[in-house]
């Protein structure tokens, strides 16, 4: 196995690496957006001219219907969409855009509806015995905690919908997050189980990962994963983008998004010359 390798996003000449690549792949909460929130204007129009230039790959733990909210939508009219790769719920499904803003499927590796009702088993007695389930009614839950999203099921301590400001306060150092990651991962020995936002952690099936993720891009695009760029802010172990460290790729992390668009706009500086 290859040793984990990760350059920080400032890193002095990394811009030059990455206006190399073939392919540029990135995260989505907290890399292009802040989690549930659409871009801002200023990203969307640097990640619309880098798609018009370069293929661009967006591999997120969110749903599709999050990367339509907080990608599609925002992109400026025109934006070259046959350029653009979609893998929700940590690679374990891929999509293409088509010019009228459909999508179509490449591939989607859906859990069977008896190891998926395991997994909510498993979510939700090691939850409640770590003390993070909530029931009903609960003034500190916000929508359901479990979800089923088909290829990953997906656990969030304040509910789907908790606001940022919540979820940022819920578990700062990552303990409880960690503790409940690692319990679930006993009770499920055959599945991944990954730190994915601020109060969430993805279930998936082992190997269905965003390193996975890059290997099939370079796959279906016939590029060198040496020639591949990914950016992502989960890049510790345990967190959902940490395993594309191990994969060759040029892998760099980033704290927010405002880290991301200085990047994006370095690059673009040097492919638009």
């Amino acid at each position: 196995m290859l040793k984990p390798i990760v350059h920080d996003w400032n890193e002095f000449n990394l811009d030059l690496s990455i206006a190399k690549s073939s392919l540029i792949a990135f995260d989505l909460d907290n890399t292009l957006a802040c989690s549930k929130k659409p871009m801002l204007k200023s990203m969307a129009e640097s990640l619309s001219k880098l798609i018009d230039i370069i293929p661009v790959a967006v591999i997120t733990g969110g749903c599709l219907e999050l990367v339509k909210k907080q990608i599609l939508n925002m992109l400026t009219i025109g934006t070259n969409l046959k350029n653009i790769h979609i893998m929700p719920t940590n690679g374990t499904s891929y999509y293409r855009v088509n010019n009228d803003m459909s999508l179509q499927s490449v591939y989607e590796h859906t859990i069977d509806f008896k190891q998926a009702q395991c997994v909510i088993d498993a979510i939700h007695k090691c939850a409640k015995n770590i003390g993070v389930w909530k029931e009903p009614g609960d003034p500190m839950l916000w929508g359901e905690q479990i979800e089923n999203r088909g290829s990953q099921i997906t656990f969030s301590a304040l509910g789907q919908l908790a606001p940022i400001e919540y979820k940022k306060t819920w578990d700062p150092s990552g303990c409880l997050k960690a503790q409940l990651a690692q319990s679930i991962s006993q009770a499920l020995p055959n599945f991944a189980v990954r730190a994915g936002g601020d109060t969430s952690i993805d279930i998936y099936r082992r190997g269905d990962d965003k390193a996975q993720a890059l290997r099939m891009l370079s796959q279906y695009c016939d590029v060198n994963i040496e020639k591949i760029t990914f950016i992502g802010d989960r890049m510790y172990p345990g967190g959902n983008d940490y395993p594309t460290a191990f994969t060759g790729a040029l892998i760099i992390k980033v704290s927010n998004p405002s880290d991301t668009l200085e990047l994006c706009n370095k690059v673009l500086n040097i492919l638009e010359i």
